[in-house]
């Protein structure tokens, strides 16, 4: 077995198409067949069912493919910091986030971060929970910070905030004229939501669900502000962080309330993948995030 070999099975696992791999590793399609045939040999397993003209990864196929992932994510970490050893380059982090972090937290963090350490280059991608979790685990950024539970067992998670949501509602809208409602008012409202994906629609339809509150979704919106202006336009009830809605509240143009239920609290979190090799520059941010004053 050779790396290699590995590299052709995970683009062919990735893609589950020979062609398409041959053209992008710029090799023929009878030497991925080979090397595949090869690698199933050596390990005594079938790693594909070929299926007609269809390939599908077996079980094990499956198993080995996250191992591969891991193998191939660390070579990529070491060449990533012998080379800036190498180029004395003065430092790089690229961060992911979720909506709600990206957008209202860390903007301020990262400006004051970037004015004391000016040769740290920092570059952000936001992305609601479920994508940043699949970008943590091909190695596309180094860290994030997400308001969603994560489920994969190789990432490690730290609380660093905590957060609330609430309900909020437009100024024509009878609940702007209470602080708290019993949840069973919800079942009259149309709610608008976040994607599917999002960590404050898992939040919020979990907390729903446990109190047992029917609910009627009435949009799924990509991002915070859609949810602001729609709700400010008084297509419906949503539901935000607090810090996201506080400037429109003190202007009048949206109103919050509360559940007689409870509150909808929830932890937010620093995701990193246990294989990560954590760099000074990195540590310096994380360290960085945890100051009082951003919480």
């Amino acid at each position: 077995m050779n790396f290699r070999k590995l590299k052709i099975f995970y683009e062919t696992a990735r893609y589950l198409n020979m062609t398409k791999v041959a053209k992008e590793m710029y090799i023929s399609q009878p030497s991925i067949s080979q090397s595949i045939n090869e690698l199933e040999a050596e390990l005594g397993v079938k790693l594909f069912d070929r299926i007609g003209k269809k390939l599908y990864l077996t079980h094990e196929g499956q198993t080995f493919l996250n191992y591969t992932r891991r193998i191939l994510n660390l070579y990529d970490e070491g060449v990533k910091n012998l080379r800036e050893f190498t180029y004395s380059r003065k430092g790089k982090i690229s961060i992911g986030a979720s909506t709600t972090i990206g957008i209202y937290i860390l903007p301020e963090i990262i400006k004051d971060f970037s004015s004391e350490f000016k040769d740290i280059e920092i570059s952000l991608i936001i992305e609601n929970t479920k994508n940043i979790e699949k970008l943590i685990l091909e190695n596309k950024i180094d860290f994030a910070f997400v308001e969603g539970e994560i489920y994969c067992n190789e990432i490690i998670k730290e609380v660093v905030w905590k957060d609330e949501l609430v309900f909020i509602c437009g100024d024509k809208n009878n609940l702007r004229n209470f602080e708290i409602v019993p949840g069973i008012v919800l079942e009259e409202q149309r709610l608008i939501m976040r994607e599917g994906g999002s960590g404050t629609r898992e939040h919020t339809e979990g907390f729903l669900k446990k109190n047992k509150i029917k609910f009627n979704t009435f949009l799924e919106l990509g991002n915070t502000e859609a949810i602001k202006r729609t709700v400010e336009a008084n297509l419906g009830v949503g539901c935000v962080s607090y810090r996201v809605i506080e400037d429109k509240i003190n202007l009048g143009k949206l109103f919050s309330f509360r559940i007689k239920e409870g509150k909808i609290e929830r932890d937010l979190y620093l995701i990193i993948h246990k294989d990560k090799f954590i760099s000074k520059n990195m540590n310096l941010f994380v360290n960085y995030t945890k100051d009082k004053k951003y919480i």
